[in-house]
């Protein structure tokens, strides 16, 4: 196993030629502990490019998916390792309202609004610098950007701890009232990225409860014991051994519920037998997403295939289409208020 002391903040180094987007300069930031942990960001979308992690013999791997420079993430359409926002995952019909006004969005998902739209913050330049052993991206997304009201200030904070934990720090005020939902985007494969599918790891959701969806993959509104269900991830499962029962045939791809908003939360922890490898999530959001990219279809790094369950994700965050559902946590953001949510993501080898 590969531990250390808690809380002990490592440095941050800069590469300022990544590539280039619209003109601006891409720089990569590599965070790195006495662990041989890294961990690789961009300030184009925030996005996660890799996190090396050792096995249980100590060889290094990277364990996200991703693409091999800033022309594949210029596209990106399986938002690999992205920072989502206004607003992740989706919105029914691409409308909601706010004290009488409807606002609408662009359909990027038919017939829905997927995560924050046509060109979201996993598509925007951040302001980029490293405070305290952090690196701190901030964002000013315009009033009406992608129809969502408010002018609203991001700031998004990543900092890799010695006990192997990549802590994201979420922050947001707004000039209007607004809703907001950010997350992180990450597929991981504690293989290795692009050594297959996903289907031997291991899973545990400490949820009692989840969200049904409709066949766009909008909750019904209620929400749902696991108990006596394939979603019942409570007790470790082999994907391999429940997957193919989910419904709907597309694998997992559901909000877990975890109760009140702000406090941490153990929400999940996945394990590949092979390799050792493990990652945890706590948060202090109320959902999780479990996504085992069932529509995987793309080419990463070094020219592989990245197919079906070639990945999974994590994504911490207020339940789908809760500006709709009035018995959800509420996702608006008034003037005044600040928004704020913590996520952990916790890297380390079974004994």
């Amino acid at each position: 196993m590969f531990e250390g002391p808690s809380d002990n903040t490592m440095p941050i180094t800069v590469e300022d030629s990544y590539g280039e987007i619209d003109g601006q300069q891409v720089k990569r930031y590599t965070l790195s502990n006495n662990h041989n942990v890294k961990v690789r960001i961009i300030d184009y979308g925030g996005i996660i490019t890799e996190v090396l992690v050792p096995d249980h013999q100590g060889e290094l791997g990277d364990i996200v998916l991703g693409f091999d420079d800033m022309e594949g993430y210029k596209t990106n359409g399986p938002y690999l390792g992205a920072l989502i926002g206004r607003y992740a995952n989706r919105i029914a019909n691409g409308t909601f309202s706010i004290d009488g006004t409807t606002y609408t969005l662009a359909i990027n998902n038919v017939p829905n609004a997927l995560h924050g739209g046509l060109k979201g913050f996993d598509k925007r330049m951040w302001t980029s610098s490293i405070s305290d052993g952090k690196l701190v991206l901030t964002y000013v997304s315009a009033d009406m950007e992608e129809g969502y009201p408010g002018e609203v200030t991001a700031t998004v904070t990543y900092q890799l701890t010695d006990s192997n934990e990549l802590i994201i720090d979420y922050n947001a005020t707004t000039t209007k009232s607004t809703v907001i939902n950010l997350t992180n985007h990450a597929y991981f494969n504690l293989k290795g990225e692009g050594s297959g599918d996903v289907l031997e790891h291991v899973a545990q959701v400490n949820a009692d409860t989840y969200l049904p969806v409709d066949d766009t993959s909008i909750p019904t509104g209620v929400i749902t014991q696991v108990q006596g269900t394939v979603m019942d991830l409570r007790t470790k499962q082999r994907l391999s051994n429940v997957i193919n029962q989910v419904p709907g045939d597309h694998g997992y791809d559901h909000n877990y519920c975890f109760g009140k908003t702000g406090w941490v939360k153990n929400m999940a922890r996945v394990e590949d037998p092979s390799s050792g490898r493990y990652v945890e999530v706590h948060s202090t959001e109320p959902g999780m997403q479990f996504y085992t990219a069932y529509w995987n279809n793309v080419t990463g790094k070094g020219g592989k295939h990245y197919g079906r369950y070639s990945g999974f994700c994590l994504e911490t965050q207020h339940y789908p289409d809760s500006p709709n559902k009035p018995d959800f946590p509420t996702v608006v953001l008034a003037p005044g208020e600040t928004y704020r949510q913590t996520t952990t993501y916790k890297f380390g080898t079974t004994s």
